[in-house]
């Protein structure tokens, strides 16, 4: 059951009749509100992007730094264990 947050801030928010029609019959389904089903379907869609921009920003750098090491690819295990 929900309970009020003081961290809430009431605001509001329009649907083309579809998505609410949509929304409406998920509500009816799950017993949940459609503000709690927009609320965890916006928060996994904002988590989902920021592992997006994490992956992106770590796939950007590859390939912009040199080991110095021209053999790292078949030593790796060898160059790694002089490191530890």
């Amino acid at each position: 059951m929900w309970q009020y947050n003081a961290n809430m801030i009431r605001t509001q928010i329009q649907f083309e009749k579809k998505t609410y029609e949509t929304l409406k019959a998920k509500s009816n389904e799950t017993g949940k509100s459609i503000s709690e089903i927009v609320r965890r379907s916006l928060d996994r869609s904002i988590a989902a992007q920021e592992v997006d921009q994490k992956w992106a920003r770590a796939l950007s750098s590859m390939g912009k730094f040199s080991s110095g090491l021209n053999n790292l690819a078949e030593k790796h295990d060898d160059h790694l264990g002089d490191r530890w």
